[in-house]
């Protein structure tokens, strides 16, 4: 990303994420680095829609919220892969899986930060994650890993665009499989 080399089919960020199943591409830019201690991510979605559920009754009310994605995963088969799905206002549900499994919402991210913000065109989303609890999780940010970009965007009428940073020719879209995630490095 900024101050370090994010790998991503040669590019130092993501500046659109894709809604094949809608015809659709939006103005999602993505941007991570990492310093010695954590790994940052930001997100600055464009969303006129916007879609929050009040009253908030837990993690799980992220579910029907817009809201962005982020999965990491040591290999491309997704034998374990760690999620945080983050709503515009930092409200965050995290889960654990592997590959065809049930995911584990009992499980959270340790020492993830987050926050959200709205602002005149959508929404922004900073978090981060420290390096060792990343570790932990056998992902290797300089070696490299397999990383998920992903986002949500209800409407009033219930209908929802999903958004992914890697293109599908799939018929509908799932987010918890193997080609969807695509290979990163970061070198600080």
């Amino acid at each position: 990303c900024q101050d370090s080399a994010f790998v991503i089919g040669g590019t130092s960020g993501i500046d659109a994420l894709h809604a094949p199943w809608d015809g659709l591409d939006d103005v999602t830019r993505f941007r991570c680095f990492a310093d010695e201690e954590r790994f940052y991510f930001y997100y600055e979605v464009m969303d006129s829609t916007l879609t929050l559920i009040d009253p908030y009754e837990g993690e799980r009310t992220v579910d029907y919220e817009d809201r962005v994605e982020i999965f990491f995963s040591k290999d491309s088969l997704m034998t374990n892969y760690y999620c945080a799905e983050i709503d515009p206002l930092g409200r965050r549900m995290d889960y654990a899986s592997s590959y065809k499994h049930p995911l584990d919402y009992e499980w959270d991210f340790k020492t993830m930060r987050q926050s959200g913000n709205l602002t005149d065109e959508g929404y922004m989303v900073t978090g981060s994650v420290s390096i060792e609890e990343l570790k932990e999780y056998g992902v290797d940010l300089a070696g490299g890993f397999y990383m998920g970009v992903f986002r949500a965007d209800f409407h009033a009428d219930g209908s929802v665009n999903w958004y992914s940073a890697v293109e599908t020719d799939d018929e509908s879209p799932y987010f918890h499989k193997p080609d969807v995630l695509f290979l990163a490095r970061i070198d600080k």
